[in-house]
């Protein structure tokens, strides 16, 4: 049974706050769509909702800590991750490690997010991929359709494709080994025009069908996903959130 939990925390260093507000607004409009996905032609499956884990008031990195224990509890099945900022992606990876070691990382955003730290934090959401590859190795990372770096600060990894998703994930599949795939998708990989509700938009992203189409090609090959980044706070119509409600039932299909 695939479990599913909300993540709504939000580590402080991001542009526009009320990433927090994306878990329950996602299962909201979850409620107004069909079940069934005409991308994939399969209905979404039963699945197992955990509601939201609430770190409460302490220090930032005993926060994440909590967070990696907390989805220890999920990560033995399949599982999907609703956040909450880019910063809960560590943590996750942190528990999926302590359960199996051979499985890739697959990277969406728009951001490339290697800095080594970000207003004084290592464990940011701009540092996300950085503390991804110190856990798995460069080998064991995938991130695709970025399109804003500092080049003082960050460098691409070795399977890395700016502004483009679907073609180079195809090649980078076929190019690596076997293995199941862990997909963290920030919002804001799609272009503003299609999904404005991010914290740190960037103009030129992917399409919402390329997106749909890259999920497609995971299928069968996904161990866990989170989908973070939307706020719900900075845009007041309810498509956006209808939007990621149809990425998460694409999402579950695809964990199938």
């Amino acid at each position: 049974m695939v479990k599913l939990i909300g993540v709504p925390y939000e580590g402080g260093e991001n542009f526009l706050k009320g990433t927090t507000l994306a878990p329950s607004k996602i299962r909201w409009a979850l409620e107004s769509i069909e079940i069934y996905s005409i991308y994939q032609k399969d209905y979404m499956p039963e699945y197992t909702d955990l509601g939201d884990f609430i770190p409460g008031e302490k220090a930032h990195n005993e926060i994440l800590k909590s967070i990696e224990e907390e989805l220890l509890k999920v990560v033995d099945s399949p599982f999907g991750i609703i956040g909450g900022d880019h910063t809960i992606t560590v943590p996750a990876i942190k528990a999926l490690k302590r359960k199996i070691r051979d499985f890739y990382v697959i990277h969406l955003d728009a951001h490339l997010d290697m800095r080594d730290e970000y207003r004084g934090n290592g464990y940011s959401h701009a540092s996300v991929l950085r503390r991804l590859i110190e856990e798995i190795g460069e080998e064991r990372v995938i991130s695709l359709g970025y399109r804003s770096i500092i080049p003082d600060d960050e460098y691409p990894p070795l399977y890395s494709r700016p502004f483009e998703v679907l073609e180079p994930l195809k090649a980078f599949l076929r190019e690596l080994k076997p293995g199941k795939v862990y997909l963290t998708l920030d919002l804001d990989v799609l272009d503003p025009s299609e999904f404005p509700a991010v914290s740190n938009p960037e103009p030129g992203g992917i399409s919402f069908r390329e997106l749909v189409e890259a999920i497609k090609i995971l299928r069968g090959r996904l161990v866990g996903f989170d989908l973070v980044e939307f706020n719900p706070a900075i845009f007041p119509g309810h498509y956006p959130a209808v939007t990621a409600a149809v990425l998460l039932r694409e999402l579950l299909i695809a964990l199938k």
